[in-house]
């Protein structure tokens, strides 16, 4: 009877807790492109946080990667016709330990840079997977989804997983159209799929639950704390325990990426980085 009474008690706090922590979007920050970024054409289609209040821009059609400050101060590398450093396609860029890594897929490659994007080396993936989709956890692993072989490989200490971290083809309801991977702060792995399915593992490759959130052509996956959000272009957006739904601003409609840091949402559009906090009623 106790152990009955207390199963209850646990059940109720439990849900409880979960129904306070339901995030709701603020808005914190508003950072326009300097005005060098039209000049030069440059037009990024991902971005990342970066370091001392700096962001990571990566147009990947112009194949450059532009660091912009705290103070609209820009750097950047990459581009045709340079001779120092090129990308033949870039597809992410993260931030590391000692550093920035930069996926280049078609040439199978992880281009080390420092935090002022000068080259320090890179390294070659082998086995040729060709990622087309990345994540980085806060240790320095970083996760690559290869369609080729539908599977998630680990790079860390320098070096590529010669068997796949997470072999995808073993599970029949994670589609083989995967639009991100993203990695929480526990380290577990979040797998959004082109059917708006969203799939977790631990950071060891087990896996851990799927969910279908009620949205249409998600298209971002956003970790934020114990939660997981999704979001598509039009701003529209759900958590996936509580399908609690979200909206992003209409200023920064159509969306391009969006990225967290703890609990704070970066939404990147086409003149602008928005800055959202995640507030848990």
């Amino acid at each position: 009877m106790l152990r009955k009474i207390y199963r209850v008690f646990f059940c109720v706090t439990f849900y409880c807790c979960v129904l306070q922590s339901q995030p709701a979007l603020n808005i914190v920050d508003y950072k326009s492109f300097p005005p060098e970024l039209e000049i030069l054409d440059i037009n990024p289609d991902v971005f990342e946080w970066g370091v001392a209040g700096n962001f990571l821009l990566l147009d990947k059609i112009n194949h450059q990667l532009v660091s912009i400050g705290s103070l609209n101060d820009i750097q950047l590398v990459g581009g045709f016709g340079r001779k120092t450093v090129s990308f033949s396609e870039p597809i992410w860029v993260g931030v590391a330990p000692n550093g920035i890594l930069l996926i280049d897929r078609l040439d199978n490659k992880i281009i080390s840079l420092d935090y002022r994007l000068i080259y320090m080396n890179e390294v070659s993936l082998e086995p040729r997977i060709y990622p087309e989709r990345a994540a980085i956890d806060k240790w320095g692993a970083i996760y690559m989804y290869s369609s080729q072989y539908h599977s998630i490989f680990l790079f860390k200490r320098g070096s590529l997983g010669q068997i796949p971290h997470i072999d995808l083809k073993r599970y029949d309801n994670i589609d083989y159209c995967i639009s991100q991977i993203m990695i929480n702060e526990k380290g577990d792995i979040g797998i959004l799929g082109c059917d708006n399915s969203v799939h977790i593992f631990s950071r060891h490759g087990d896996y851990k639950s799927s969910h279908y959130p009620n949205i249409i052509n998600a298209e971002f996956l956003v970790p934020v704390r114990e939660e997981w959000l999704v979001f598509n272009k039009s701003g529209d957006g759900s958590s996936i325990f509580f399908n609690s739904e979200l909206k992003i601003p209409e200023v920064s409609i159509p969306i391009l990426d969006i990225k967290s840091m703890n609990r704070s949402v970066a939404v990147l559009s086409k003149d602008h980085i928005l800055i959202l906090n995640a507030q848990f009623k």
